[in-house]
């Protein structure tokens, strides 16, 4: 067989080779990128979710004393500031911690008065506050997961991975009885 030939045969597997590469590390990266703005619409969803509690827990902080009115204000103020997975979730406890005695003193009230619709409207946000955040988890989970992998290792810092996740540490609230103040 001819040199030349066997050159150019080496040659053009290399090429070949170098081009399937290049094709494989392009798709890590488009994926990369694209979960994560799908991490990136999903915490911004949630986030939303999270503080629009302040405009449904109104009728129950109008029935509140000035003290827990002014502690669950400082809470969703720091709720609103947070800015990241771990210090929303901080915050998200704390708004929690301020608003079960309300919650639970809205149970006594009648139904169809605005402290009973706003509890019932609180079970609905919170309920669809957890599945935003099971959503969120599972997204970071997995970009995670994708940007520790090579070639997608390589392009990880650009999607800003690893992601934090959104876990609220709920032992204080089962350690602290609730106050129900009238």
């Amino acid at each position: 067989m001819d040199p030349l030939l066997i050159v150019w045969i080496v040659v053009g597997a290399l090429v070949v080779l170098a081009l399937i590469v290049l094709a494989w590390g392009i798709a890590a990266r488009s994926s990369l990128r694209r979960l994560g703005a799908t991490v990136d619409e999903r915490w911004e969803a949630l986030a939303t979710t999270l503080e629009r509690r302040r405009q449904v827990a109104e009728p129950l902080l109008a029935t509140a004393g000035e003290q827990q009115r002014t502690q669950a204000a400082d809470a969703f103020t720091a709720l609103e500031r947070a800015d990241r997975p771990g210090s929303k979730a901080a915050a998200e406890g704390e708004v929690q911690r301020m608003l079960r005695p309300l919650v639970q003193a809205a149970g006594a009230q009648p139904a169809g008065s605005d402290a009973a619709e706003a509890r019932a409207a609180l079970a609905t946000l919170d309920d669809d506050a957890q599945a935003r955040r099971r959503d969120y988890n599972t997204g970071a989970r997995e970009l995670n997961a994708r940007a520790r992998r090579f070639p997608a290792s390589m392009w990880a810092k650009s999607v800003r991975a690893p992601r934090e996740f959104f876990e609220i540490d709920h032992a204080g609230a089962v350690a602290e009885p609730p106050r129900i103040q009238f």
